[in-house]
C-alpha cells in the first residue's frame, strides 16, 4: 500500500513522462530524416528538454527511492 500518494504518484509520473521523451528522442536517432522536417523537429528538441527537466527532478527528489520505498516488493502489506 501505498503510504504517501501524492508523493508516489507524482514520481511515477515524472517517470512515465521522461519514459515518453525517450521514445521520442531514440525515434530521432532511428529516423532523422524524418525527425528534421517540420514539426517533428521541434517536437523532438522539446523531448529533449523534457527529459533534461525529468532528470533534474529525479536528482533533486530522489525518485529512485522514492518508487522505491513507495512500490517495492517489503515483504508484504503492512
Amino acid at each position: 500500500m501505498v503510504q504517501n500518494p501524492r508523493q508516489a504518484y507524482g514520481a511515477l509520473f515524472v517517470v512515465i513522462v521522461a519514459a515518453i521523451s525517450g521514445v521520442i528522442i531514440a525515434a530521432g536517432f532511428v529516423a532523422p530524416e524524418f525527425v528534421i522536417r517540420g514539426a517533428t523537429f521541434w517536437l523532438f528538441i522539446g523531448a529533449v528538454g523534457v527529459m533534461v527537466v525529468c532528470a533534474i527532478i529525479s536528482w533533486l527528489a530522489d525518485l529512485p527511492g522514492i518508487l522505491a520505498r513507495e512500490f517495492g516488493s517489503n515483504g508484504g502489506d503492512h
